[in-house]
């Protein structure tokens, strides 16, 4: 039986800047081989053109870090690579379960804010649901797997004493903004109080971390903006890491005013960006060497 490789497959934006350069150097100053995928040839359904740099003879297996993709999207990848003998890390089911809130909110809903969600985009279910469940605004308004926090008051965030009509203009606002990647249906969450910590050139920043799990374990933690703060001891997270059917997931957790700490979001592993104080070395050895 033929020896099963461990390598890293990239997937780039080509509009957006990544870090990916760094991450591959990374992986290949540790033993690991590095591959790209063409995502622009692969949305386009050109299936052989987007794996062209990737080996036609298997078996390989690929840690996919790269652009977010959709479950289906993921699944026309892994269905690709599984033609050519490969097969990803994260298999398509466990990808979804760590992406989509319906899917992992059961799973952490003690741990987070109360949230509801629809399937489509009509607001009026949405604000029924919502009020019922949640109590009256301040809510979070996103789709099944992002906000757009960059557009906060017009496409985010629902203040206290908004009105139906209020609501349903951010949630147009939201659908515009997501475009063709908005993500199946609305979400609303209970607006949480967190500790602000400092600002960014957008507007107020918490005290809020990236926790990344590896098959069941946490591999690292640090904070999501460039805060000159000492890490808190997440250990008690760690039986979280057991919640999520999958191999490689991420959690943001944030410092709430009260001083607990509640989950704000769940996130693929190989769809999180890093935060700027890890080395990819710490995430790509135990990820990678194992298993």
């Amino acid at each position: 039986m033929a020896r099963i490789a461990r390598a890293l497959l990239f997937g780039r934006n080509p509009s957006q800047h990544d870090t990916f350069d760094v991450e591959a150097e990374a992986a290949e100053a540790l033993g690991f081989d590095t591959y790209q995928v063409d995502l622009a040839a692969l949305l386009n359904g050109n299936v052989e053109l987007a794996l062209e740099a990737v080996p036609h003879q298997g078996p390989l297996r690929l840690l996919y870090r790269g652009w977010m993709l959709t479950e289906e999207e993921y699944t026309s990848l892994d269905e690709a690579l599984s033609e050519r003998g490969h097969r990803l890390t994260t298999t398509p089911t466990q990808y979804a379960a760590a992406l989509y809130l319906p899917l992992w909110y059961p799973r952490l809903a003690r741990y987070t804010a109360r949230s509801i969600w629809t399937e489509g985009t009509v607001a009026r279910e949405a604000w029924s649901e919502a009020a019922r469940v949640l109590g009256p605004p301040p809510w979070i308004l996103k789709d099944h797997v992002k906000s757009a926090k960059e557009r906060w008051e017009e496409a985010c965030h629902v203040p206290a004493g908004a009105t139906l009509e209020d609501f349903s203009r951010t949630c147009e606002n939201l659908v515009e903004e997501r475009g063709e990647r908005f993500e199946r249906g609305l979400v609303v969450r209970k607006y949480l109080p967190l500790k602000v910590y400092g600002r960014t050139p957008t507007g107020p920043a918490h005290l809020e971390f990236r926790l990344f799990f590896g098959h069941g374990r946490l591999l690292a933690a640090e904070p999501q903006h460039e805060f000159d703060v000492e890490v808190p001891d997440f250990s008690s997270f760690e039986p979280l890491g057991r919640r999520i059917d999958s191999p490689f997931f991420s959690l943001d957790v944030a410092m709430l005013q009260d001083g607990g700490w509640a989950v704000i979001e769940v996130n693929d592993g190989g769809v999180s960006g890093l935060p700027p104080g890890l080395d990819p070395r710490a995430l790509f050895e135990p990820l990678l060497g194992t298993g």
